[in-house]
């Protein structure tokens, strides 16, 4: 299946260059990408249909399940056996190449981080809101997956596991009393400290805007700093 469905994206990528360049546009733009699934999230907190303790519940609920997704999608790729992105199999003829050093050549594409942590947020979403969850569900398929199958950095399995990964993690926390506990603790404090609430709602939203890629820089750097 992999292989027939990333044929046919190479004969269309082939022959529609003015496309490649509008993925490779999306593909490289966190705003594009990570901050328009996030603008929603704050919308919903914000809008009056859902600006009651159960649906502000629930998007804490999801920023927690948005942290543990992206540990769990890096976690998993490490344990799993590495497996090389597909514009590196020589078998597939990709109009767009990345430099052999460059880290998408040396992290294994299963699953997709990007698939983890976008579906898992916008299952959240989806809890809130019907209808922005299924915006959202589209949001995330057509604007940050599909690109990255069409320009070779993810098999389409990829992302089919990286998105059951995501939705299974934010479903099952949801049932969790433990998490209810924190997400009824945490809106305690929103209204206690609502000034250090919002100041740490920004951090993590540019966090999960961005894929974690300035957390995960930071721990590698310290990683790297007291182990070399």
């Amino acid at each position: 299946m992999d292989g027939i469905i990333i044929n046919m994206l190479n004969a269309l990528g082939h022959s529609t260059f003015f496309f490649t360049k509008i993925v490779l546009l999306i593909v490289s733009n966190n705003l594009v990408k990570g901050g328009a699934i996030v603008a929603v999230l704050w919308y919903l907190w914000f809008n009056e249909k859902s600006k009651n303790s159960h649906s502000r519940a629930k998007i804490i609920i999801t920023l927690y399940g948005c942290i543990i997704a992206i540990v769990v999608g890096r976690g998993l790729a490490k344990l799993f056996p590495f497996r090389a992105r597909p514009m590196l199999n020589p078998e597939f003829d990709f109009t767009f190449q990345i430099a052999p050093l460059s880290d998408l050549a040396t992290w294994s594409s299963f699953p997709s981080d990007h698939a983890v942590l976008f579906f898992s947020l916008a299952t959240g979403i989806f809890l809130v809101s019907k209808k922005w969850g299924i915006i959202s569900y589209a949001y995330v398929f057509f604007i940050i997956c599909f690109p990255r199958i069409y320009l070779g950095f993810h098999y389409p399995t990829d992302i089919l596991a990286g998105a059951a990964i995501g939705i299974f993690i934010i479903w099952g926390i949801s049932v969790l009393k433990i998490f209810k506990i924190f997400s009824e603790k945490t809106l305690a404090l929103s209204l206690k400290f609502p000034g250090i609430f919002y100041a740490c709602f920004f951090i993590l939203s540019y966090q999960i805007a961005t894929l974690f890629e300035a957390s995960r820089d930071l721990i590698s750097g310290v990683f790297h700093y007291i182990f070399q």
